[in-house]
């Protein structure tokens, strides 16, 4: 049987099931079904289930732009989880939050409270999600029952998310994928399962390694960040220009990586994993000083930003244009992004602002999708009308000159202006 799975596999003779529809999970699914593969869709969000029967895409990426899959197979979407009894393989791509800074798994673990009752013998689950070290264990503990025996006749994997929202150049051509397996039978079928929409993938031979490369990858990113962030604020100590350090320290060829600093940190990995492995770290009896450092540092930044903004504009009358609410640029994703906490700040300092993001012209919260705002137009009487304008996420679509030009102040916390000669502009 095992032999049986392993050929449905390698001929594309199967059906893979994908929970949880969104940056990680749709892209799979269009990648499977460019292959010619039939894909099951599940999604607790009856909107996104409409908004893909009617071959449309809530996600703005050019890759999704004319992804009709559901559209044409609209059985196969659904936010009942029972239509993945026809899988061969299921991919749990749902979100890994945090909540009072430790993991919150529950949607993973609901996820897998759900399926227990329909699994059966010869199927592969894959968990996607970002998760901390034994996590998958975890859940694999939550699936147990008589009727499969795990490495025998039911398998389990662990292959984390590599997307990258904004970039259009992306590709699993080229980017290789890490797979991990429960057994080396778990492994063989996470190969040849993959072999279906990633050239070049990179064998584990163990879940955990495979979990914490996936943080590590992320923290990497944090840690360095947290470290140009903190040497803005010191540069603005010692009226050093951060962009010129900057620069000048990328021309060594050899053990140095550019990053830039910004208002704070956003998506859905960087600023959560580092708390995922301080937590599991904790819990295992070492408590991480360095990487707590780094989140500490990214998420005071937005607070800094306001501090320096205000100090400039002490004598003026008070009223922001936030440019982006993205939590980067090009990129319809506002998950955890520094923008809500800038708006949080203003508001509580009772200052009036507005927004404006060519990929949000609204912004909504809570359940029931309440809208909260809505972005502003980018013309001369819009601008004129704001004591100053802070540029929080650098999107391509902005005509930063026009902006400039038309703006009292702008306060630009990612430098893009290093290239124009406005006065009216200050960096922070």
């Amino acid at each position: 049987m095992i032999k049986k799975l392993l050929l449905k596999f390698n001929s594309k003779k199967f059906k893979v099931g994908v929970i949880g529809l969104g940056y990680v999970g749709l892209p799979i699914c269009e990648r499977f079904s460019r292959a010619g593969i039939e894909v099951i869709g599940v999604d607790n969000d009856p909107n996104k289930i409409k908004i893909l029967k009617k071959g449309q895409s809530y996600i703005k990426s050019k890759k999704l732009k004319n992804f009709k899959y559901f559209k044409n197979n609209k059985k196969n979407l659904s936010i009942n989880y029972k239509i993945l009894n026809k899988c061969d393989a299921i991919l749990i791509c749902l979100p890994t939050p945090l909540k009072n800074f430790k993991p919150d798994m529950s949607y993973i673990f609901d996820c897998a409270k759900k399926i227990k009752t329909f699994l059966k013998p010869y199927q592969l689950l894959v968990l996607e999600s970002t998760v901390y070290p034994g996590a998958t264990d975890e859940l694999i503990n939550i699936i147990r029952q008589k009727k499969i025996i795990l490495g025998k006749n039911f398998f389990v994997g662990y292959s984390p998310e590599r997307e990258n929202p904004g970039d259009d150049q992306f590709t699993y051509k080229k980017t290789p994928k890490i797979i991990s397996g429960f057994s080396k039978n778990c492994l063989n079928l996470m190969d040849a399962l993959y072999k279906n929409i990633i050239n070049k993938r990179v064998k584990s031979d163990d879940l955990k390694s495979a979990e914490l490369s996936k943080l590590l990858e992320n923290l990497y990113r944090a840690v360095n960040i947290g470290l140009i962030n903190e040497l803005k604020i010191i540069c603005d100590y010692l009226r050093i220009d951060i962009f010129k350090v900057i620069d000048l320290a990328s021309t060594k060829n050899f053990g140095f990586q550019k990053f830039l600093p910004g208002p704070g940190l956003g998506g859905h990995c960087i600023p959560i994993d580092p708390y995922y492995l301080s937590w599991i770290s904790k819990k295992k009896g070492y408590q991480p000083k360095f990487i707590p450092l780094a989140g500490k540092i990214n998420t005071m930044m937005p607070s800094w930003v306001v501090k320096k903004m205000l100090t400039k504009l002490k004598n003026r009358k008070k009223k922001i244009l936030i440019l982006g609410v993205a939590y980067k640029k090009n990129v319809d994703d506002d998950r955890e992004s520094p923008s809500f906490e800038i708006m949080k700040i203003l508001k509580k300092q009772k200052i009036s602002f507005e927004y404006n993001d060519p990929y949000f012209d609204k912004i909504r919260k809570g359940r029931q999708n309440k809208i909260i705002k809505q972005s502003v137009s980018l013309n001369k009487d819009n601008l004129k009308k704001f004591s100053a304008v802070i540029l929080v996420t650098d999107h391509d679509q902005y005509d930063y000159k026009f902006i400039a030009q038309n703006s009292k102040i702008v306060f630009d916390t990612r430098g893009v202006y290093k290239k124009f000669n406005f006065e009216n502009i200050f960096f922070c």
